[in-house]
């Protein structure tokens, strides 16, 4: 007896990097959100296990890209400190940012 299996393809889910859109901020906003991004990596540089970015797409629900969100600075505790993307909560444990700031 044979038995047939049919095969569906499985497309990739895709995570955008960027929506292509330019930043709303003018130069104040983007001047503090620079600041603040570097102070935050000077106070954090010995602490490999701290990671800290801006205008990052963090996304948070695996297969649902439409679950993003692009604060303007953001600390992780426990991740690796590394250059990144886009955050995808479940390839870093589950670890979400502590501490969030918007500029506006």
């Amino acid at each position: 007896m044979t038995a047939s299996v049919e095969y569906i393809p499985v497309t990739p889910i895709e995570y955008p990097d960027e929506d292509g859109k330019p930043m709303a901020e003018g130069d104040i906003q983007c001047s503090y959100l620079t600041y603040a991004i570097n102070a935050l990596r000077i106070y954090f540089q010995n602490h490999p296990d701290v990671y800290v970015a801006g205008n990052l797409f963090i996304y948070y629900e695996k297969g649902y890209p439409e679950s993003v969100v692009a604060p303007d600075v953001f600390v992780v505790f426990g991740v690796e400190n590394r250059d990144r993307r886009s955050y995808k909560t479940w390839e870093e444990e589950n670890k979400t940012p502590k501490f969030v700031l918007e500029i506006t």
